[in-house]
């Protein structure tokens, strides 16, 4: 039995409901988490496609350990919690 996919758009529209309801940016792991994921290539690709066409930001956000990644807000968004 094959995997079921959902329609592009059913997930971008679930990754814009998901940080609509977060209390900040999330990461692209922490977006794939919620939609019950992996980080695929596939699913980074989807965030690529949202960020270039405007559905989202992406601010460098360098964590605590001093690694370097991306957070993922709705544009116009305030910043709210920058700690992913």
């Amino acid at each position: 039995m094959g995997q079921e996919h959902r329609p592009r758009e059913a997930t971008e529209q679930l990754i814009v409901g998901v940080i609509t309801q977060s209390s900040g940016p999330l990461t692209r792991t922490q977006i794939a988490r919620a939609l019950k994921r992996k980080k695929t290539p596939h699913l980074i690709s989807i965030i690529d496609d949202m960020v270039a066409s405007g559905l989202l930001d992406r601010q460098v956000f360098v964590f605590h350990n001093g690694v370097q990644g991306y957070v993922y807000s709705l544009p116009g968004s305030p910043p709210g919690d920058q700690r992913p």
